[in-house]
């Protein structure tokens, strides 16, 4: 049986997801490369929240179900030193519009337990020792909500996927990827040409510039997203929600080890810009957002007022037009994509599974519709043409 060589672009959770699905099998070899250390750059970045939020399609959930299952499996018996933390979400509102948009979205959706709570009822339900309601309108609680690991989650794929035989290679630059007639036929990586069979790009936001070599554009556009760490001048003795504030798009947590994170989504896909080199993204936080953030922390957490900021950082965020994940097969035979609406840590399982079965043994999946490129008007696939 011939072997076929498939190169990983990317060395992520998603990259390491996609080679953990592809490793194992006796006719393909398997090689990630990745330009940095591997999970150092996206999947460092990510706020790494987990579970179902409750307004999620069928075809999501289902999507979802996947990495939950895989990751109660890792968990049950972790290879590196994952962690996640149960952090209940209280989505908040601070004026009567947007809480009524809370309460309309508990109505329209309300696919797990999900509850809209009016402020003036919050102190009567719900414990929130740390977290000031007093200018809540509105809250929606979902309490299947926690954050994983990011980093060590990308470790426990690589520790399985390198006893599956897959390669991994750090430090190296990706400079091209070549084709013929229409099919893919290997890479330079490092002025090195090297040949392969099939190529996936499991690059994150460098996506859009892989796919680029060859010659196809990506419906995915990107935002920053800024992360402070805050570290409160004194510690708490509760545990409290997670949180994210409507009018404003601030969230933030309380960590295991007292500090408090914070990010800021802007919004959605009309909303971010075209397209976002990751080496050229600040490393600070910007001052405007940085006072921003701060605000809102302060404000529904005051514990937190005066805390020094203990770290920060700025990722890169990718955004689709429908909010959904794109994986598998694009119009270039051999050329596999993977792109996500800021839900890379949830989906990164469900995504290596299809494109490994996609590649490897020709099966769309069941999960096909939900994620393919052509469900988006302009782009076609080898299997869908």
């Amino acid at each position: 049986m011939q072997t076929t060589r498939i190169a990983v672009i990317g060395g992520g959770i998603v990259g390491s997801s996609v080679a953990y699905h592809l490793g194992g099998t006796a006719d393909a070899d398997v090689t990630v490369f990745e330009q940095g250390k591997l999970a150092d750059e996206t999947t460092a970045a990510s706020g790494a929240f987990c579970g179902l939020w409750g307004d999620e399609s069928p075809e999501y959930r289902l999507l979802k179900a996947y990495g939950v299952r895989l990751y109660n499996e890792f968990l049950a018996a972790p290879q590196a030193n994952s962690s996640y933390t149960l952090a209940p979400r209280l989505g908040i509102a601070s004026t009567p519009e947007k809480a009524q948009e809370l309460r309309a979205e508990a109505r329209e959706y309300a696919s797990g337990p999900v509850e809209f709570v009016p402020g003036d009822e919050l102190d009567a339900e719900l414990l929130h020792p740390g977290l000031d309601t007093s200018t809540v309108e509105g809250a929606l609680f979902r309490p299947n909500i926690g954050f994983l690991d990011a980093t060590e989650l990308a470790a426990e794929f690589v520790a399985r996927a390198r006893d599956r035989g897959v390669t991994f290679e750090t430090g190296t630059n990706v400079e091209d990827v070549t084709a013929n007639d229409g099919s893919v036929t290997g890479l330079v990586a490092d002025g090195d040409y090297r040949e392969f069979d099939a190529v996936v790009a499991a690059a994150g936001p460098w996506n859009t510039h892989v796919a680029g070599l060859v010659d196809l554009e990506l419906p995915i556009r990107h935002t920053l997203g800024p992360i402070l760490v805050f570290d409160p001048p004194a510690d708490v003795p509760y545990d409290t929600f997670s949180v994210k504030h409507a009018e404003s798009g601030v969230y933030f947590r309380q960590q295991p080890d007292g500090t408090v994170f914070a990010g800021h989504y802007p919004g959605g896909y009309d909303e971010a810009g075209r397209d976002i080199d990751p080496t050229d993204a600040p490393t600070a936080v910007p001052a405007d957002l940085r006072e921003k953030i701060r605000r809102v922390v302060e404000t529904y957490f005051p514990w937190t007022e005066g805390a020094r900021i203990a770290d920060e950082w700025v990722g890169v965020r990718s955004l689709t037009p429908d909010g959904g994940a794109i994986a598998g097969w694009t119009e270039v035979d051999g050329f596999y994509v993977t792109g996500f609406n800021a839900a890379g840590i949830q989906l990164a399982p469900v995504i290596g599974h299809v494109v490994a079965e996609q590649l490897l043994r020709g099966n769309p999946t069941e999960y096909y519709d939900a994620v393919r490129l052509s469900r988006f008007d302009g782009f076609t696939d080898v299997f869908r043409e």
